[in-house]
């Protein structure tokens, strides 16, 4: 009982403390609000003495304040969001109760911790001890965020090899802006200072204005060394060499330089293998890279889907928050910042925790349509990061002539030539005598645009391409003179107050359009691109270029149209006209006022019923090209205009091939004039380019022959020439024993449908020495290239081999150590007896060279390499991509071992019995593999005598790819993509037929 009593009493004790306590809560909150502002406001001068030192220390000496400072700030922080959150009023005396007491509460709590950050904050107040150590003895590491994905893990030890080999002293870091260098350089600095295998790290950040004098500052402040500011250069950076010079060795990371610096105007010791040290930069110019002569430049390139995808979750606040309605499209908007960091980070930011679908849909609009005003930060970090770039360009032609890629749609393949040429009629690229002259020029562009990292090449420099994000800030950059709707699938045309008169370029490419109505106003439009609607017919109203006087670029090619109005005869300024493939189109206007014409491209027009009226005015043409018209009709254009072409002085591009003109031997009798062709093509002084029909073996080697008579014939750029068939290259058939003779400047060569054994039957090997590319197509009786000792191909660099049914190898017996040892692309097709491809001595002594091997479909292929041979190693250094594909009695790539260190992509499909990859892989050294696409289960089931080669493999798999089918026929290659009218009909079928089932079943 008496325990019983003490307990009740210690209970009751306890309780009344309690409500005591509340009932001080209550009673004196005016009094605990008071204090709390009053130590708040305490807390906040230390905020401003502290803040003002960092911002002093920052501006003046370039110093970061020290994490637990950070800290401290964001703690401050907290609290006044915090206090802002309690609201005002709570003094009143209608408060409640129970209000003024959870009140009372907060502001005790906030009071204990504004008290413990008082106390915190007055350890360094009074104290310089707030930023980080110095770089001068023990150094410090900067903030190094954390890299994402193995991507740049890979870049990362990249670099580091580099600065840690012996022969490489500078080493440049290139790319694009926000692409991630500063963040991988971060981590290098802190790594190498954790090592300290260098004596010292400096890390100096520069910027677009920053000059070599502020350079020398900046690093004697590291150094603690003074320099005089009245100094001159030279002076300066004799006090800085002897500072450097006084350590073993050091290593100096210039980050974001925008120009180049010269090591021995800034004070660094020139590094090299004696002294050990290094120097690195970072810039988004390849062009710094050249200027500062680096030995070694490494590109840092966007972040893969699923390393983008991961990063954007982590900003957006992970997975978990993401709904399965939302997912999808947060897919699409993480694919949109097209794997650029920056980008990630900053949408993801701005999509944090958010739920709501509409949002999600209105950010991916905005991403697609290029209007980001609304994601919050990508104008204010996104595009003013990208803008920096795009203003350092050399000249507002430069800029003018990036600003013009942004036309095509999103993530298109731009072909470089139509790029350029497009520049040219547009007069970006001024008229310099020769067409070869101004390319020349627009690579030279181009090459400045590419080393800015603001456009990307693909396909061997043949393609480039836009990132998505630089695309935008192009598209905003031009928004009130460009009108881009590229790719967009529109079904009806941009409305007529949409053509304001300001518009200078119109991009419509790609669309679904089927009318263009009214007369567009646009005075100012020099360029309108129309290209590439083939879905449907198109039509136009007769007066839509009533208003177009301006106009210079006009691209209609590949559309579904029969004719076009009248008005297209009045674009007197027109310097390019483009309707290549447009195979329903019947009739022209007159084309006789477009005197300042220099491009005019007819090619493939098929249903064109005469060549246009006034072709003889075109005096100023340069580019002709009437190939491919009528190859399939009876009757074709009529004669040829020989007439006409010795009106166009000008003419350096004539295409004529495929077309009802054919060069024979003697005279031409559909000629006009009593001049044959031949007669008129020598009149042609300019000519650098001709394609063209020859009636057979004998009329070709006439030309030829007469050809190295005529020095501009003889010196030809580009000679295509056909007997039968149509490819852009040499096609030859042969009908007589005679052997061809090919021009000693020819290049290029098709051969189709010959009955040779090998091609020392309708050659001379001395004819095929300065080729270099070949495509040998349904040669059914050949067998292999060449015998015993034949010199095949020594300058050849792609070589492509189809439909060959008796096709046995490259080469019959030993080969010539000449023999193909330029060649960089091999692709065979459909070889059905082809049992091995390469004979090991072949690969030893000749391939040397070869990057690309693309094998499909071959059905007794059994391996890549013969295995006739007792080496157990074999190499191809320079090998890039290996594609091997429906070989289904394929066991094996090599027997031995291979060496393909430069390999990035491997492409396997339809391969069921290779069992195993015969690659030797240096596990020291980082690989170059990008992607390894094939099949899961075919890749489970391989056979790994390197357990740990599966493990360095392994993160390039990808799935094997199910988009579109290609079908490849004869010559042509057909893509052939699921078409979205087809697909609804197919459902709507299902779905009726599914309606009819339950119904019958009563369900």
């Amino acid at each position: 009982m008496e325990i019983v009593r003490e307990l009740l009493s210690c209970a009751c004790q306890s309780v009344w403390q309690q409500i005591c306590q509340q009932l001080n809560y209550i009673r004196e909150h005016e009094e605990n609000d008071q204090t709390m502002q009053r130590e708040l406001d305490f807390l906040r001068s230390q905020e401003k003495d502290i803040s003002a030192k960092l911002n002093a220390g920052n501006l003046r000496h370039g110093k970061r304040p020290r994490e637990e400072v950070t800290n401290w700030l964001k703690n401050l922080e907290e609290i006044e969001s915090d206090v802002n959150s309690l609201g005002s009023g709570d003094a009143q005396f209608w408060l409640k109760y129970f209000s003024r007491l959870k009140r009372s509460k907060k502001t005790v709590q906030i009071l204990h911790r504004v008290r413990d950050l008082q106390a915190r904050g007055n350890s360094f107040a009074q104290s310089e001890d707030i930023f980080m150590d110095s770089l001068h003895g023990p150094l410090s590491s900067l903030s190094a965020p954390p890299l994402h994905g193995s991507s740049a893990e890979r870049k990362k030890d990249e670099i580091l090899q580099c600065i840690m080999d012996p022969e490489v002293s500078k080493i440049g870091v290139y790319g694009m802006g926000g692409i991630g260098k500063t963040t991988i350089m971060t981590q290098i600095y802190k790594e190498l200072n954790e090592k300290k295998v260098f004596e010292i790290v400096m890390w100096v950040t520069a910027s677009s204005s920053f000059n070599e004098k502020e350079l020398q500052s900046k690093i004697a402040e590291l150094l603690h060394c003074e320099l005089s500011s009245s100094g001159d250069l030279m002076s300066r950076a004799q006090v800085l060499h002897e500072a450097l010079g006084k350590w073993r060795n050091f290593v100096i990371i210039l980050d974001d330089i925008w120009y180049g610096v010269s090591l021995q105007n800034v004070g660094i010791p020139e590094p090299n293998r004696s002294n050990g040290s290094k120097v690195v930069w970072t810039t988004r110019l390849m062009d710094v890279c050249n200027s500062m002569e680096s030995q070694k430049e490494i590109k840092i390139e966007g972040l893969t889907d699923e390393e983008a995808w991961s990063l954007f979750m982590e900003k957006v606040g992970g997975e978990d928050i993401i709904s399965l309605e939302i997912k999808p499209i947060a897919e699409q908007v993480a694919r949109e910042c097209g794997g650029l960091p920056l980008a990630l980070i900053t949408v993801g930011c701005a999509l944090r925790k958010e739920k709501q679908l509409p949002v999600w849909r209105n950010a991916l609009h905005e991403l697609k349509t290029s209007s980001t005003d609304q994601i919050k930060g990508m104008t204010k970090y996104v595009f003013r990061s990208l803008k920096f770039s795009y203003d350092r360009l050399s000249s507002d032609t430069i800029r003018a002539c990036f600003l013009y890629c942004a036309l095509y749609p999103e993530d298109y393949k731009i072909l470089v030539d139509e790029l350029i040429e497009y520049w040219m009629a547009e007069g970006l690229i001024d008229e310099e005598g020769s067409i070869q002259t101004e390319k020349d020029k627009g690579h030279a562009y181009l090459k400045e645009l590419k080393d800015a990292c603001m456009i990307e090449s693909i396909n061997n420099d043949q393609y480039v391409r836009m990132h998505d994000l630089i695309r935008d800030l192009a598209i905003n950059i031009t928004r009130e003179q460009f009108m881009v709707k590229a790719g967009l699938r529109l079904e009806e045309s941009p409305k007529e107050e949409e053509w304001v008169e300001s518009l200078e370029r119109v991009s419509l490419i790609g669309n679904l359009i089927e009318a263009f109505q009214g007369q567009p106003n646009c005075p100012q439009l020099s360029t309108l691109l129309l290209h590439k609607s083939y879905w449907k017919p198109v039509t136009f109203s007769d007066t839509f270029f009533k208003h177009m006087h301006n106009l210079r670029v006009l691209d209609l090619s590949e559309n579904l149209m029969k004719s076009l109005p009248e008005s297209l005869s009045d674009l007197v300024n027109l310097h390019a006209l483009i309707l290549t493939g447009c195979h329903e189109l019947k009739y022209l206007p007159s084309l006789a006022k477009l005197h300042k014409l220099r491009q005019l491209k007819l090619g493939r027009l098929s249903s064109l019923k005469e060549l246009p009226h006034g072709l003889e005015n075109l005096v100023k043409l340069r580019h002709l090209d009437i190939s491919n018209g009528d190859r399939d009709r009876d009757g074709g254009w009529g004669s040829f205009p020989s007439g006409v072409l010795l009106k166009m002085p000008c003419l350096e591009i004539l295409f004529m091939e495929c077309s009802s003109w054919r060069l024979f031997y003697r005279s031409n009798a559909n000629a006009e004039d009593n001049s044959t062709i031949w007669e008129i093509i020598i009149r042609l002084k300019k000519l650098t380019k001709f394609s063209t029909d020859f009636a057979d073996v004998l009329a070709f080697n006439s030309f030829t022959n007469k050809a190295r008579e005529s020095e501009h014939l003889r010196n030809l750029d580009y000679f295509l020439f056909k007997l039968n068939y149509k490819y852009e290259g040499y096609i030859v058939k042969n009908d007589s024993m005679e052997k061809f003779t090919l021009p000693a400047t020819a290049n290029l060569m098709e051969i189709r449908d010959c009955n040779f054994i090998q091609l020392s039957d309708i050659f001379q090997w001395d004819d095929l020495r300065q080729l270099i590319f070949c495509k040998i197509d349904e040669c059914k009786e050949m067998k292999w290239l060449g015998e015993d000792g034949d010199i095949v191909f020594p300058s050849l660099e792609r070589l492509r081999l189809w439909y060959l049914h008796s096709f046995e190898g490259l080469y019959k017996e030993k080969a010539h150590e000449e023999t193909l040892k330029n060649l960089r692309k091999l692709e065979i097709f459909f070889c059905h007896k082809l049992k091995y491809l390469v004979p090991n001595d072949l690969l030893v002594n000749n391939l040397q060279n070869l990057e690309e091997i693309i094998i499909r479909r071959c059905k007794e292929m059994e391996g890549i390499i013969s295995g006739k041979t007792s080496a157990t190693m074999a190499s191809l250094p320079k090998l890039k991509r290996l594609t091997l594909s429906d070989l289904k009695s394929l066991t094996s790539i090599y027997h031995g071992k291979l060496v393909c260190d430069s390999l990035r992509l491997l492409e396997i499909g339809n391969c069921p019995n290779l069992k195993e990859l015969p690659f030797l892989i240096n596990k020291e050294r980082p690989l170059g593999m990008r992607r390894i696409a094939a099949c899961i289960k075919w890749w489970e089931r391989l056979e790994w005598e390197d357990a740990q080669l599966k493990e360095l493999l392994q993160p390039f798999l990808e799935p094997e790819a199910s988009g579109a089918i290609v079908m490849v026929r004869g010559l042509k290659t057909i893509t052939v993509s699921p078409n979205p009218i087809f697909l609804f009909d197919w459902f709507i079928l299902f779905a009726w037929i599914s309606a009819r089932i339950l119904s019958a079943m009563n369900i």
